[in-house]
């Protein structure tokens, strides 16, 4: 008896559910319902072969409508779910190594000093849990689940230090496809669980804004001062109406950008910046982060000194 794909995906899928996070195995369920089973649902897994695989992606390329990210997601659970059929199921080998992505220019946006004069302004003007967590992520480097997950108890205040030790994001639930819920997870990689130490004027600004709250405990979130889950949406949104009062448009996640790229122009050790910012290897931190700004190369350029032979030189006649 033959398998179609979906009844192999399915499969596939309860095997990943157990060795993947949640969040990961949600983002395959959802490449495989809203991507691979209009193509391939129907098909028999041995019908699938190279020729049908290559036409896909050929017009999965011309249509311009999904990013090189996006279809190297696609091609890693097609290739994965069609591997577990080769084993499982004994059909042909599939060489996908045919299918050229051509490799993406990684472009870190950040603020530009203007943004972020103005940003800081009006954060440390506002003693406001949004105002808290721009600055946490301006001069901490954390991801919007990850600020969003801080609790009192994740901060010392005597060393000056910010463990980081979990994430908040909003997914779907199992038994409802179409209703989403707050989940608190574990970082996103486990290097992304990590220590993070925090520039004195804003440990302070923090501490002041602490002392403020009423009946805080230490198990409280930080961003609502309760037991209660923040929603990172309601950051994003409170970031994003900032921005627009202070007349720029930007992502959350510039943030976290403009953290690491002040921190390469200002010769912090770049294997400190990269465990910091919770990288799996300097190389990453390199490649996101080198490409610093033509003021700051100009500048650092300049350092060398014309040498005292070629001075004499240079002196007019």
């Amino acid at each position: 008896m033959q398998k179609k794909f979906y009844e192999v995906t399915n499969e596939w899928l309860m095997i990943k559910k157990l060795a993947v996070k949640y969040s990961t195995y949600i983002k395959y369920e959802n490449v495989i319902l809203k991507h691979l089973n209009i193509k391939f649902n129907d098909l028999f897994i041995n019908d699938i072969n190279e020729e049908i695989i290559m036409t896909y992606f050929h017009e999965l390329l011309g249509s311009n409508n999904y990013s090189i990210n996006t279809l190297k997601v696609l091609r890693y659970v097609l290739k994965s779910i069609l591997d577990y059929a080769q084993i499982k199921y004994n059909i042909p080998s599939i060489n996908f190594n045919f299918i050229k992505l051509k490799k993406t220019n990684k472009i870190a946006k950040v603020l530009t000093a203007k943004e972020s004069r103005a940003l800081e302004t009006y954060c440390f003007q506002h003693q406001k849990n949004y105002s808290v967590a721009i600055l946490l992520s301006l001069y901490g480097g954390f991801r919007l689940g990850e600020v969003a997950g801080l609790k009192w108890e994740d901060i010392d205040f005597q060393n000056g230090l910010i463990h980081v030790n979990r994430t908040i994001e909003r997914l779907k639930t199992t038994d409802n496809q179409n209703k989403t819920q707050l989940m608190v997870l574990e970082p996103k990689t486990h290097t992304s669980k990590r220590i993070v130490p925090i520039p004195d004027f804003v440990l302070k600004f923090l501490k002041i804004y602490y002392q403020n709250q009423d009946d805080v405990e230490s198990n409280h979130y930080v961003y609502t001062g309760s037991c209660k889950i923040p929603d990172p949406r309601n950051i994003q949104y409170h970031y994003n109406k900032i921005c627009k009062l202070l007349n720029f448009q930007s992502h959350y996640h510039s943030l976290r950008h403009t953290y690491a790229t002040n921190c390469v122009m200002n010769n912090i050790d770049v294997k400190s910046l990269s465990e910091m910012l919770g990288h799996s290897s300097v190389s990453i931190t390199l490649e996101l982060y080198v490409h610093s700004s033509l003021e700051f190369k100009k500048d650092q350029i300049n350092k060398l000194k014309i040498p005292s032979h070629i001075a004499e030189l240079c002196v007019p006649r």
